[in-house]
């Protein structure tokens, strides 16, 4: 599928994703040599109705949303059997991979992305649509630190016709509100509100709420089980972030939060209760997240894996670093791949990769593949643009 052209313009230049429905590649608009996502059906699911009627029943509800928390389709089409939606492009990592790979986060961080998964809950919301399938996986934090809503495959609208699934239940085990694990269909904006609510408490302890050895083990603990209290695991935080957690994840629907508002209302409460210097447990307090700003304009870049590649995007040799400088510099004075960023056992250290403009720490310039450690505040220049480097701790 590599150099295929869909829809007349985008050229499909690299794979990011396979999962058991779709593949997400890398495509750049011919016209206008920008960068999109093409999500496209593959061969089994295009030949089962039921997928079918799902993929297009995304596109349907992705193209009545707004706002900047939700991915927005721009095309979609059918040729030669290829089903496929075409999308903004998000550079980041998902929500599941940030927590997997620096543990929990500190309880404003937490906060920060959780209310911008909500906000995009709520201009859903507003279009009378519910997401049922809010988890980790589906929410994507980019490099200049905007959260996105994606993958609204399992949603519904109340305009919509009822979508016929042969499944028990409709969402993710982990996550799934009582009454959607019992029926799919009465799953509303509250259901979105309680599975955001595990999300929150996975992100401050770094584990789903509940657990078990299969996925009925798990429904049932949702159904039945007492929810459990974040502050006996994080004794740091207030006692009001129980509070939250006990009311967004009620068993009965009406004694949650009754609308995105009131969740957001109650986040901003807690926010104003979270002392500005906690931070991520003790014990995780080695891998609190890394971030480059621009000493000139401010601009910041998330680094979200344990090794990190900086420099400037070239999108007709499918470059894409994970920190893209090309905005930045446009004299193009940052090499394609720069530098590389790697943490390792909770150290962060600097490596130049043979650039043509050699990387500066602190004014030094280092040799090509030559590790140094960076320190917090540490100023790193590489072409004409400096960055500082610091660690978000919240």
């Amino acid at each position: 599928m590599i150099g295929r052209v869909v829809h007349g313009r985008y050229k499909l230049i690299d794979e990011r994703g396979n999962g058991s429905m779709a593949i997400v590649y890398v495509a750049r608009d011919l016209e206008t040599n920008r960068i999109y996502a093409v999500k496209m059906l593959n061969n089994k699911a295009a030949n089962d109705a039921e997928l079918l009627q799902r993929f297009w029943r995304e596109f349907d509800l992705l193209k009545q949303l707004t706002g900047p928390h939700v991915i927005r389709p721009v095309a979609w089409g059918e040729e030669r059997e290829m089903h496929y939606i075409v999308m903004e492009y998000v550079d980041g990592h998902t929500l599941k991979h940030i927590v997997e790979t620096f543990g929990p986060m500190a309880p404003l961080d937490a906060i920060e992305v959780t209310k911008q998964v909500a906000l995009g809950l709520e201009s859903a919301a507003e279009r009378g649509i519910v997401h049922r399938d809010v988890k980790p996986q589906n929410v994507i934090l980019t490099v200049d630190g905007v959260v996105k809503l994606t993958d609204f495959g399992l949603g519904r609208s109340i305009t919509s016709a009822p979508l016929t699934v042969s499944n028990v239940f409709l969402g993710t085990p982990y996550y799934v509100a009582p009454e959607q694990a019992d029926n799919g269909r009465s799953a509303d904006t509250r259901s979105d509100l309680y599975s955001l609510t595990c999300v929150f408490f996975e992100m401050l302890t770094g584990h789903v709420p509940y657990e078990g050895e299969t996925a009925v083990d798990v429904v049932v603990q949702h159904l039945n089980n007492a929810i459990p209290s974040v502050c006996r695991e994080r004794p740091d935080m207030p006692l009001a972030y129980d509070a939250f957690i006990q009311r967004g994840m009620a068993k009965q629907p009406a004694q949650r939060f009754q609308s995105p508002q009131e969740f957001l209302q109650a986040l901003e409460a807690l926010r104003s209760e979270t002392p500005a210097t906690s931070g991520r447990p003790a014990k995780t307090s080695t891998k609190s997240l890394p971030r480059l700003v621009c000493v000139r304009t401010g601009q910041t870049f998330m680094l979200m894996k344990p090794e990190s590649v900086i420099g400037r995007s070239d999108p007709q040799k499918a470059i894409f670093p994970d920190a893209d400088l090309a905005p930045l510099d446009t004299q193009h004075t940052v090499s394609r791949r720069h530098a590389r960023l790697s943490l390792r056992e909770g150290h962060y250290f600097l490596e130049d990769l043979n650039a043509f403009n050699k990387t500066r720490l602190n004014g030094i310039a280092l040799a090509p593949n030559q590790e140094q450690e960076l320190r917090e505040g540490d100023i790193i220049r590489l072409g004409n643009v400096d960055l500082r480097f610091e660690i978000q701790t919240g």
